[in-house]
């Protein structure tokens, strides 16, 4: 089980948080939606992930992030959530292989492709990985990742809940669509070795949504698929 430790003080715009996560040694699976307020056919894929807070396995055996994606934003809405750099870890798992093309809504677990979202269960993965820890501490960073010695990027992100959004044009235009788990800031750091030692923005836990997680998740340098993760509400 995750051992879990989390302090926070909030006062005006400072957010000071002290946290402790510790993943088991069976991976964590992350559960990746790339997704489009422009694209008709997503909101039943971003009803499904919002889903996912009501599972008594969520952070548990899975970690769920909607990545919104900005190629759709040609066809009359721009969406306010996406991130082109989305886009661009979209495009990576299609010229590795992991994506037999690139859409939305598109849904990867653990970095592979996985069509069957709409009917398959999340099953608890039986593939030992490592274990990762995780401090956090005045904005200041510490994690291990006691998996194979190779080089490793870590990823830290916030995710915003319960984002509600009017569509004023587009294919989705007069729906208001709520999102969970949606990502909103990302830090990225390389390591030779499986240490990490940094200070995190001093805004990087300011969000205006009341409800955030936080989420890190570390992953080859050469593939971004998800090895290992850890996350928490704050």
């Amino acid at each position: 089980m995750k051992t879990i430790v989390l302090f926070m003080i909030c006062s005006f715009s400072v957010l000071a948080t002290e946290i402790n996560l510790k993943s088991t040694d069976n991976q964590t699976q992350v559960i990746e939606l790339y997704t489009s307020e422009g694209c008709s056919s997503c909101p039943p894929a971003d009803k499904y992930l919002s889903g996912l807070k009501h599972s008594p396995q969520l952070f548990k055996t899975f970690i769920p992030i909607a990545f919104h994606v900005d190629y759709w934003d040609y066809i009359g809405w721009k969406d306010k959530l996406a991130l082109q750099k989305n886009a661009t870890r979209q495009q990576v798992y299609k010229i590795l292989g992991n994506l037999n093309s690139v859409y939305t809504p598109g849904v990867l677990k653990a970095g592979k492709e996985w069509r069957a979202w709409r009917f398959a269960d999340i099953k608890a993965s039986p593939i030992k990985v490592g274990t990762l820890s995780v401090k956090v501490k005045d904005n200041q960073l510490t994690a291990r990742f006691d998996g194979k010695n190779a080089p490793h990027n870590l990823n830290i992100a916030l995710l915003g809940m319960n984002i509600k959004s009017k569509v004023r044009a587009g294919e989705n235009k007069g729906k208001i669509l709520t999102h969970d788990f949606v990502l909103l800031k990302q830090e990225m750091v390389s390591s030779k070795t499986p240490f990490w030692d940094f200070q995190l923005p001093h805004d990087f836990f300011q969000s205006k949504h009341t409800k955030t997680v936080f989420v890190v998740w570390v992953e080859g340098q050469t593939n971004p698929a998800p090895l290992q993760g850890v996350a928490t509400y704050l």
